[in-house]
C-alpha cells in the first residue's frame, strides 16, 4: 500500500551478560581493592606493625592478597563484586602468613566494625598477642 511508513521494528531485549564480560567488570574491582589493599598494608599486614614477627615469626614468600573471615572466597561466591571484594574484607599476607591464616595457625581478629580497616589482633598458635595501629 503506497504511502503507509513501515512498522518499525521493536527495540530487541537486551543481551545478558556474558560470562567472560562479568569476568571483565569483576577484574576491574579486584584490582582497584587489591591495590588499596596493597597501599594500606604493604608486603605483610603483620610486618607492617613491626613488632608482630615476635607473635607469628617472620615474612617469607611472596606477597598475598587474602581474604579475612566471612569474606572467604567460597562464602562469597556468587555475589556481586562490589560486595564480594572490600578493603574491609581483604588485608596483603606475605605467603608464610597466608599459609598459616588458612590453616588457623595464625588467628586475625577486627577490633571495630570496619574489618580490616580498623586495628586488627594477630595471635598465634602459643596465644601471644600483637596489635596493628
Amino acid at each position: 500500500m503506497k504511502g503507509e511508513q513501515p512498522m518499525p521494528c521493536p527495540k530487541p531485549e537486551p543481551r545478558a551478560r556474558t560470562k567472560r564480560r562479568r569476568q571483565r567488570e569483576e577484574a576491574a574491582i579486584v584490582k582497584d581493592v587489591r591495590a588499596q589493599c596493597v597501599a594500606r598494608d604493604g608486603y605483610c599486614a603483620t610486618w607492617s606493625t613491626g613488632a608482630v614477627s615476635s607473635v607469628c615469626g617472620p615474612c617469607s614468600g611472596r606477597s598475598e592478597w587474602a581474604h579475612f573471615g566471612a569474606h572467604t572466597r567460597a562464602k562469597t561466591r556468587g555475589m556481586a563484586p562490589e560486595r564480594r571484594h572490600t578493603t574491609a574484607g581483604s588485608f596483603m599476607l606475605c605467603a608464610r602468613h597466608h599459609r598459616d591464616y588458612d590453616a588457623h595457625r595464625l588467628l586475625i581478629v577486627a577490633l571495630s566494625d570496619r574489618g580490616c580497616d580498623g586495628p586488627l589482633v594477630f595471635s598465634a598458635e602459643d596465644r601471644r598477642q600483637e596489635e596493628r595501629p
